[in-house]
């Protein structure tokens, strides 16, 4: 899969030599990607099918998929959005998109190739360098992405789709007046490397872990 950056803040030669934007960024990782019994055949499969409905449930929740600055990694990718969108859509919203879409596609799979994935999210300065996106904000969107809190509550939910919200985020968006169950999310300590901190966690299904 190959990133692309596209819409107005795309950078170019006008850009300044540190361009830094505050926007809403996202992380998406497969849920066992590397697990024994999935060869490369489905891992390709598993990497091009997150594409696939992240593009179309961004794009439900009127986000607009080529705008967003998109890097892979792999095994998930990194989503940023242009500035200006309101970041509730990323909540509930994308959740409930992700997980209806999730149940469609995952009836007709097996064990081995079900789908299901981990989402972070997050907002902060974002500065690009040349190479990609860099700052705090994409290093916390990964240290929440990759949380042992978080593996560990999706695994125990048996959940297709589960969302990390920074706290800061979260309390902004709730406190605003959009529409968001606050009491589908719950909150979560986060240690990850240097980092420890509290966020709000979203698992499909009846409800929070």
């Amino acid at each position: 899969m190959q990133a692309h950056f596209t819409g107005a803040w795309a950078p170019g030669p006008a850009v300044p030599s540190d361009p830094r934007h505050y926007t809403f960024l996202l992380a998406v990782d497969v849920v066992g990607f590397g697990a024994p019994g999935r060869d490369e055949a489905i891992q390709e499969e598993l990497r091009g099918a997150t594409y696939e409905l992240l593009e179309r449930a961004l794009e439900m929740t009127r986000l607009p998929w080529r705008a967003c600055h998109v890097e892979d990694r792999g095994d998930g990718a990194l989503v940023v959005l242009p500035p200006g969108m309101p970041g509730h859509l990323l909540l509930d919203p994308l959740a409930h998109h992700l997980g209806a879409m999730l149940r469609h596609s995952n009836r007709c799979r097996s064990d081995a190739a079900r789908l299901r994935l981990r989402v972070a999210v997050t907002a902060g300065l974002v500065r690009w360098d040349g190479r990609g996106v860099a700052g705090h904000a994409v290093i916390h969107l990964f240290r929440l992405l990759e949380a042992p809190a978080f593996k560990e509550a999706i695994e125990l939910s048996g959940s297709d789709v589960g969302v990390i919200v920074g706290d800061r985020m979260f309390e902004d968006v709730t406190g605003s007046g959009a529409y968001v169950e606050r009491e589908r999310y719950r909150p979560v300590h986060v240690v990850c490397k240097e980092t420890k901190a509290t966020a709000w966690l979203w698992t499909s299904g009846s409800g929070p872990v």
